[in-house]
């Protein structure tokens, strides 16, 4: 067999003789091809469109570029299929080497492969085809475009059980396409679970973004892969992502050692259960789920709709069991019927929305800074009295909440949330009685005192590195339960870490860049004369701007701004507010709006809102509310403006 090695670390065309060592261009069907590369530096060889070539063997950076090709960013040879590369019929069409070694295919062909150690991307019309049983040991990415892999058999398929490799549709419109009419290959995978002779290998399939898709040949035509999965077994793993839908007329099973990982739309089937395994992510899901496992919000909000939660396993927040890493931000999981067996365990900086709280009949093991919203619930204090959070209004109990752990020196604060609604959060201490402002109530509100110990903010300097702690007036204004401190910033740059809930933070006169962390609650930004950046909010946040300030205008950008998020701006009358951007909210890519308002005798204050993508729209713009609440101090006929995400 011949042998041919490229021979310089350099870019180039696979057709050029000159680049290979002997100087002959490989096109043998008994060449035995060999790309390295020496020198920890990427380049390139390409097989351009129009080019056939044909070899018996090939093997990539097994050598000296096996290092690089496992290093970031990449520095190992990388093979561009744009033509056709052919394996001589009755080879075994190998491609050694580095499983990490790239082939980067645009409307490229492969014919003949079999074991394939590699990482191969698509773009356009990529067909994989031949005779041979194709194996991809590492991963096959469709980047746009559809890569089809039509071969006489795909040999990490046994039966209808899918147990190694890693399948990948990248992004909007991006396909790969299983089988096919070529070598009449029927394939309908049930089942995926990880490769049996390599303990430490996994099975892979991810869906990323609307439409993308992983089609099968059923003889006719291309089905998705959610019309015939139904089980996710050890070591198995299915990524519904990039707010992509999923849905199903197949119950999925999540076995031990499963993972169903979201960052989804909704995802839609008559059953999800639970059965040893692991459900993580953000999005909808609208069925009923069975868990006996662990189902964990990470990464925003997580809804169970009214299909209910039964079972007897763990409901968790913020660890991504994927990558092995901790969402610092805190998340939030929504749920409406509940069974008994479901423990919720919280981290500290979490949320946990209970839509129909009659029907939640699980515990909670929360943790100080946690959050529990009960939706239709308005109630004034909440006792723990045993094994329960006993809320009541005025004298009458309307609802209980079972709880899980250790309570010893934490209490539960009140506040109201939205209309009807109450916000529990856990805090160490006593607590202090909540203030709720009615509709029609008197506005000016008694100085709220709270034990300093549970009331400080920790704050970080940026520009000298320094922290201090710093108390303050009680916030007086039209947000019931604002607490009794506040930071007044007149450096350029802080960090403000809120130990508890609800914060007052009262800005300076100069440019003022705003990070507040860990608060998860009602945070009131007093922007009297500076410009200020809040970058805060996982989700269910509250934001107020206040404006009363006649010292200047303010400009302020609320980023991070996720699904059920509200920014409220207060003004003097409707008349103040103009709304900019919003009849061109829904375009492609959208990331941020713009909206204006001002006082009597003040210049136009601008802000920005971002961070949110258009999954959060509702028919190409955010649900905004003009209205007006009762007389401020000292503001007659005062109104405000709230700019809500939707959930």
């Amino acid at each position: 067999m011949a042998e041919y090695r490229w021979a310089t670390p350099v870019s180039g065309d696979w057709n050029t003789a000159a680049l290979w060592s002997p100087a002959a261009v490989p096109n043998d069907p008994a060449a035995s091809v060999t790309i390295d590369n020496p020198t920890l530096a990427p380049y390139l060889v390409t097989i351009a469109a129009g080019e056939v070539q044909t070899i018996g063997s090939l093997s990539m950076n097994d050598n000296f570029g096996r290092i690089g090709s496992n290093t970031a960013p990449y520095n190992a040879a990388i093979l561009n299929v744009s033509g056709t590369l052919n394996f001589a019929p009755g080879s075994a069409g190998s491609i050694g080497g580095s499983l990490q070694s790239e082939i980067y295919m645009i409307n490229g062909t492969i014919v003949n492969p079999g074991t394939v150690n590699a990482f191969v991307q698509g773009i356009g019309n990529v067909l994989i085809t031949g005779t041979n049983g194709i194996y991809f040991t590492n991963w096959l990415q469709s980047l746009s475009g559809v890569v089809t892999v039509d071969t006489k058999s795909i040999a990490e398929l046994n039966g209808n059980t899918l147990f190694d490799g890693i399948f990948e549709a990248q992004g909007a419109g991006a396909v790969v396409n299983l089988g096919g009419p070529r070598q009449n290959l029927i394939v309908n995978i049930q089942t995926i679970e990880g490769p049996p002779l390599i303990p430490e290998g996994w099975t892979e399939l991810i869906l990323n973004g609307n439409p993308s898709a992983i089609g099968q040949w059923n003889g006719t035509g291309y089905v998705g892969i959610e019309s015939t999965l139904t089980n996710i077994a050890s070591r198995g793993t299915l990524d519904v992502i990039g707010g992509r839908d999923y849905t199903s007329p197949n119950s999925l099973t999540i076995g031990a050692g499963g993972l169903l990982n979201l960052s989804a739309g909704t995802v839609t089937m008559p059953a999800l259960n639970i059965n040893g395994g692991a459900v993580q992510g953000t999005g909808t899901i609208n069925s009923g789920v069975i868990n006996n496992g662990t189902l964990r919000a990470e990464g925003g909000l997580l809804t169970v709709g009214s299909g209910g939660l039964v079972g007897t396993g763990i409901v968790t927040f913020d660890f991504d069991q994927k990558f092995g890493t901790i969402y610092p931000a805190g998340s939030t999981m929504e749920v409406h019927g509940v069974g008994p067996g479901q423990i919720f365990v919280m981290n500290g900086n979490d949320t946990l929305v209970l839509d129909t709280p009659a029907s939640f009949a699980g515990s909670i093991n929360a943790k100080v800074g946690d959050k529990v919203l009960l939706g239709g619930v308005t109630a004034t204090t909440a006792t723990i009295q045993g094994s329960q959070v006993v809320l009541q209004n005025g004298a009458t109990t309307v609802a209980s909440l079972n709880l899980n752990g250790d309570y010893t020196g934490k209490t539960f604060a009140v506040s109201p949330f939205g209309t009807g609604s109450t916000a529990l959060t856990v805090t160490a201490g006593s607590a202090a009685p909540a203030i709720p402002v009615a509709p029609g109530a008197a506005t000016t509100q008694a100085p709220l005192t709270l034990p300093a110990a549970t009331n400080n903010f920790a704050v970080l300097n940026t520009t000298t590195g320094a922290s201090s702690l710093e108390n303050g007036n009680p916030y007086i204004g039209p947000v019931a339960g604002i607490q009794s401190e506040y930071v007044n910033i007149t450096t350029d740059s802080l960090n403000v870490t809120a130990n508890t809930p609800n914060v007052f933070i009262k800005t300076g006169s100069g440019t003022d860049a705003l990070n507040v962390a860990g608060s998860n609650g009602t945070n009131v930004l007093d922007g009297g004369g500076g410009s200020n950046f809040l970058t805060g909010g996982s989700g269910k946040d509250q934001f107020y701007v206040d404006i009363r300030n006649p010292s200047g205008p303010v400009f302020s950008t609320v980023a991070n701004f996720g699904s059920g998020d509200d920014l409220t701006i207060w003004g003097v009358s409707l008349s103040d507010f103009t709304v900019n951007l919003f009849d061109n909210a829904g375009a492609e890519g959208f990331k941020g709006l713009g909206f204006a308002f001002s006082k009597p005798g003040q210049p136009t204050a601008n802000a920005v809102l971002a961070g949110y993508s258009t999954a959060d729209l509702t028919n190409g713009r955010l649900s905004q509310v003009l209205g007006t609440t009762p007389d401020l101090p000292g503001l007659p006929g005062s109104a405000f403006l709230t700019i809500h995400a939707n959930s």
